[in-house]
């Protein structure tokens, strides 16, 4: 490819700030996607997995890259557009990625380094400590928890993750939230066993497929939905001296748990995606569904054992997460998209992670070779530059997406990152900024 990735990158964050061409497309039914019966476009204008706020983060980066060239300009116009839709609707929750622990963390990629946006950041702050106690008391009202509840897309981790880019002022739902964590962790009675609490009855379930792969219950064990997003979490904290009793075992038996449940295959062990109730009664795996990504799969869980090994000096799951993130990034297995949450983006980020946390070359070297590859999928007649695929491999479908999660912005701040280094907090987003 001739063009370098601060050209490609400028180019397409131009085209981006043309709101009324932007809104046009993303609202095409073309980028419509079907669950069940139904036709959902997945674009929201104050979420940052699919709006407006991945925008923002994305023209914060540039304009701590570039400083020189208005980026804050364009970011402003977005954020402008921001505070009028939440003065007109409100805002749907308070998660990281619809809700506005995302919005806060795009107003902080924006903010010179806390010198703008002050009153609105600090807004948002104060309705997160007011709500963030009363959800939590509904929470542990629930006999069995959903994924939502507590993970890394909608549910408290998320929301923490955003908290702790502000631990002295946030201290208090932080530690509401970890005290939350450390009550999920306790075993209950499930059937006729005593399992850990982070056990999701089929009732809880978000589809149908589920249903089906896991009809008796599953643990979760994804990033993106599962308790990687927990054990991160608890370490952050703990990294920040925020502390509550039962912390340091939490982060032992989410991570003792994590090795016990992986795949074994001939001289190479891997992670899945959930482990049924009937494995865990059994102690062993027996499905081998996964996939290579930040979501689902070895990339993600690796990456949280990682830091779960540096925070308590284990140098077992140091080991354990180093040789299965090598696995990963030379296998891309079920890996086909630029996009971040289950593409290439997102294995190519935790790799730069892993060489930032462990300084092994190998991990510098992958981290470039898979930029290289993901710039390798821009097309300058794309609309964004770049389009998101889903669908097997017989049916492929692409899709024109803005934001973080699947969209262009999560591409190009992943590029950036590699190639020049990281200036704003956006991968906290992902539970894996360095705290």
């Amino acid at each position: 490819m001739n063009v370098s990735v601060k050209e490609l990158v400028c180019n397409i964050a131009k085209k981006l700030s043309d709101y009324e061409n932007m809104k046009c497309i993303v609202n095409h039914p073309n980028n419509y996607i079907k669950i069940g019966n139904r036709s959902i476009n997945p674009f929201n204008e104050l979420s940052l997995s699919h709006g407006l706020p991945a925008l923002c983060a994305l023209y914060g980066e540039l304009s701590e890259q570039y400083p020189d060239e208005d980026w804050d300009v364009l970011g402003h116009q977005y954020m402008k557009r921001i505070g009028e839709q939440i003065n007109q609707n409100g805002f749907s929750s308070l998660s990281m990625f619809s809700g506005l622990a995302g919005i806060g963390l795009a107003a902080v990629c924006l903010s010179k380094e806390g010198k703008r946006y002050q009153n609105f950041i600090s807004n948002i702050n104060q309705i997160i400590d007011e709500r963030i106690e009363s959800i939590i008391d509904y929470l542990k009202q629930k006999q069995y928890p959903n994924m939502d509840d507590y993970d890394a897309i909608s549910g408290v981790a998320g929301i923490a993750s955003y908290c702790m880019l502000f631990p002295q002022e946030m201290e208090k739902s932080i530690s509401l939230i970890l005290k939350y964590i450390v009550d999920l962790c306790q075993d209950k009675q499930i059937e006729d066993i005593k399992a850990p609490g982070w056990y999701i009855p089929p009732e809880n379930y978000f589809s149908e497929r589920d249903k089906r792969n896991w009809p008796g219950g599953f643990f979760n064990i994804g990033l993106s939905h599962g308790i990687p997003a927990l054990l991160i979490v608890l370490c952050n904290a703990k990294k920040l001296n925020i502390y509550v009793d039962g912390q340091d075992e939490c982060i032992k038996k989410i991570a003792d748990f994590l090795i016990k449940f992986r795949i074994k295959e001939e001289n190479e062990a891997y992670w899945g995606t959930h482990v049924s109730l009937e494995e865990y009664k059994k102690g062993s795996i027996l499905n081998k569904n996964t996939r290579d990504a930040w979501c689902y799969g070895t990339p993600g869980v690796a990456y949280s054992l990682l830091i779960a090994g540096k925070t308590l000096n284990n140098q077992s799951y140091i080991d354990c997460a180093v040789s299965g993130m090598e696995i990963a990034s030379k296998r891309l297995y079920d890996i086909y998209s630029p996009s971040f949450c289950h593409g290439l983006s997102g294995v190519a980020y935790i790799c730069n992670r892993f060489y930032e946390e462990t300084n092994l070359s190998y991990f510098r070297e992958t981290a470039l070779k898979l930029a290289n590859d993901i710039m390798e999928f821009y097309n300058d007649e794309f609309p964004f530059g770049f389009k998101n695929i889903e669908g097997s491999e017989e049916n492929r479908v692409y899709y024109d997406y803005v934001g973080l999660i699947d969209g262009t912005a999560g591409i190009l701040l992943t590029i950036l990152a590699i190639q020049n280094g990281k200036k704003t907090p956006w991968d906290c987003a992902f539970l894996l900024s360095e705290v």
